[in-house]
Formats: structure tokens, sequence, C-alpha cells
């Protein structure tokens, strides 16, 4: 399999290898060559006592060929500060180009969490939630709104940071609402004349509860 590399800043902006050697963190992102999938993203950090750049860790994109016992273990003894992977397997597409996968999470060479997550075509997280290590259920339900930064106004200049994040009830239902570094409840948020100019909510029925999850057609 041939791939190709980029790398990225810590806000997720594009940057030539030569000038790598200025940032504070970047990122190494693998994508196959044939397919333009990205396979890997190993995330590396400037010591700033030793000013040495150290791996962190990373996230791999397994395909259905790989086995997931030994792509874990060639990985999560690689790197520092806790060496944090996650792994995701068992990709599924819709017909709108977005992907969902299952995820396992270690740190430490442990696995701390694991649940399923959603990306667009950016590869940004669209909607996801955890899967409680005993009892099995769903925790820590999200989904998000990333909408025209022109009208946002993209303050963080990071498209992969939402616009509006909804998180949810075990029942589904709305928990809270963040926009920006304000949180509201729904009925706020609803209220809210600078957002309701921008975020018709009557037209994003996806938003207004955590089910469906995947529209997969």
């Amino acid at each position: 399999m041939g791939t190709y590399i980029k790398y990225t800043d810590e806000n997720n902006i594009e940057t030539p290898k030569e000038q790598l050697h200025k940032l504070s963190e970047f990122n190494c992102l693998t994508y196959d060559s044939t397919t333009n999938e990205l396979k890997k993203i190993e995330r590396f950090l400037k010591n700033y006592r030793t000013q040495q750049v150290e791996q962190l860790g990373g996230e791999v994109y397994l395909s259905s060929e790989d086995h997931l016992s030994e792509v874990i273990h060639r990985h999560i003894d690689i790197g520092t500060f806790g060496k944090p992977w996650t792994f995701y397997y068992n990709k599924e597409n819709s017909s709108k180009g977005e992907t969902m996968w299952e995820y396992v999470f270690y740190r430490k060479g442990s696995l701390l969490g694991k649940g399923v997550l959603i990306f667009d075509d950016k590869n940004r997280k669209l909607a996801g939630y955890a899967i409680d290590a005993i009892a099995g259920f769903k925790t820590d339900k999200f989904k998000n709104f990333y909408g025209d930064p022109s009208l946002f106004d993209d303050e963080f200049q990071n498209e992969t940071i939402p616009t509006i994040e909804f998180k949810y009830n075990p029942d589904d239902s709305i928990e809270k609402v963040y926009f920006r570094d304000d949180d509201y409840s729904l009925r706020d948020f609803l209220n809210n004349d600078e957002i309701s100019t921008k975020f018709d909510w009557k037209e994003n029925t996806y938003y207004h509860s955590f089910e469906p999850f995947f529209l997969s057609n």
C-alpha cells in the first residue's frame, strides 16, 4: 500500500515540513495514495525544557483487512506523556460521504474507553457516544454543528472545532447546548436572537434528539 504524508499545525492548518521546527505542536497525517483515505494521525510536541520534539501518540484508522489487536500492539507503547492512542475500526459509510467508526482509546497501554463516532468528509466529528464499560449503555452523547464559518465568525480559525455542540440526556432529549464559550438550556438557546438568525431550528431536525444517530441512506 502506497502512502503520502501531510503536516498540520495545532489548529489543523496544513503546514510545509520545512516550517515544522517553528511550531510547538504539529500533526503528521498519513494517507492512502490510492484512495486518499486518512490512515493515521501522529501527534508531536516540542518539550519546552529540552526543545526536543516528542511524539505523544495519535489515531489509527483501520481497514477491513487490519486486525485490531495487532494494530493496537504495534502502537500503544509509542510516545510520551501518557501515550494516548485511539483506534478506529468497523467503518461504515453513508450516501452523504459521512463515516461511522467504532473506537477504543488507550493511555499508558491500558484500555480507558470505547464508543462510536461519526465523521464528515473533512474528518470532523459530527456525532458520537461512549459505551459504559460495565453496563454497556450509551453515555456522553453529542452532535456537532459546524455551519458556514463566514456566518458564524470562525474565531478559533480551526474548522474542527464545532460552532454549536448539543449534549443529550439518557432519554435522547437535549440536555445542554454549547455555543462558543457559553452553555444554554434548549429554551434559552432557541430564544437567542444572535443564534436564531443563523441557525434555523425547524430545518435542522437532526439535532432535535440524539436519535436518529447515523443517517446511512
